[in-house]
């Protein structure tokens, strides 16, 4: 996604048939399992299943075309004799300009391979980029918890970096 677009309502002409929107975006959901770096854009064209646009609809394009011309990007999971859990978050403060929400994003390792990630947008709006930050590190903790329960019942150690 062009980093200079942003994906809003009502800027470009509605379009009438939503049939093929709908199923393409629905389709799309499924992408980022396997391709997590799209799990961003492809949130984004979620959000404009019930008033799409022209605009809307070229993103999603885009998106088809990034697929089209890379078959061999995608997710590797391979041994690795590390045994740490590292987290990386993102915020994007307030980028919704419709409802002024923040979207989060994070992705967790465990050693050199992703096993969690996500990008949706918070439930509620921050009154600052520190209180829009502490709600993403809360998510990810919360997902890190998780994964160290799930390991520990699994009679699997994790190093402490």
């Amino acid at each position: 996604m062009q980093s200079n677009i942003r994906l809003q309502k009502d800027v470009s002409s509605a379009m009438e048939d939503l049939t093929l929107y709908r199923s393409v975006v629905r389709t799309l959901q499924y992408i980022p399992i396997t391709r997590p770096k799209l799990s961003f854009v492809v949130n984004k064209v979620c959000q404009f299943m019930h008033n799409l646009q022209d605009h809307h609809w070229k993103a999603v394009k885009r998106i088809l075309r990034y697929l089209a011309h890379t078959p061999l990007h995608g997710l590797l999971i391979k041994h690795c004799s590390s045994s740490n859990i590292l987290t990386f978050s993102d915020v994007d403060k307030g980028s919704d300009v419709d409802d002024r929400k923040s979207t989060t994003a994070y992705c967790v390792y465990f050693g050199s391979n992703l096993v969690s990630w996500s990008s949706h947008k918070q439930h509620v709006v921050s009154h600052s980029s520190t209180e829009a930050e502490y709600r993403s590190i809360v998510v990810v903790l919360t997902k890190v918890l998780w994964l160290q329960s799930l390991l520990h019942e699994l009679h699997i150690s994790t190093s402490q970096p």
